[in-house]
């Protein structure tokens, strides 16, 4: 895992599932259908009218407004924890509780789950494409390194 300096910032969070992932960020600011955007064999979205048409999910962290869509959006985020497509963390405005099962439910059929946090608006704006996140849901935050930092 990639280490950030002491002086990283660092966003408060409210831990939903709570773990600890870390990863380049993916940030969306439309809200995402994992049904229908998001292939859960590949992670990638697939959906043409979508802004992030064409990025895999996989190992990155995923920031976006808030899910959409129906309880098929669990089903989804479970196949991609199946297939190893999965995001490395969640980090949202909200969260409806759809988004969350998934989640809980491989962490309980294949011993992996994905880290989920909600932050506030303003944090939320400072989050880009391209940054270094560690989200710790268990702790309450999410540690930013901007991609034009020097390591």
């Amino acid at each position: 895992m990639e280490r950030l300096s002491a002086d990283a910032e660092r966003l408060r969070a409210q831990g939903v599932i709570l773990g600890r992932a870390e990863g380049s960020a993916l940030v969306s600011a439309e809200a995402i259908s994992f049904w229908g955007d998001v292939d859960p064999a590949t992670g990638r979205i697939v959906n043409p009218r979508h802004p992030l048409h064409g990025e895999r999910l996989g190992g990155r962290v995923l920031v976006l407004p808030q899910g959409r869509g129906s309880c098929t959006t669990s089903n989804i985020l479970l196949e991609l924890i199946r297939t190893h497509q999965a995001p490395a963390a969640i980090v949202s405005l909200s969260v409806e509780p759809v988004l969350a099962v998934g989640p809980l439910v491989g962490e309980a059929l294949y011993g992996r789950s994905i880290p989920m946090v909600t932050v506030a608006a303003d944090a939320y704006a400072r989050l880009r494409t391209g940054d270094w996140l560690v989200v710790d849901a268990t702790a309450g935050e999410v540690a930013r390194r901007p991609s034009d930092a020097k390591v």
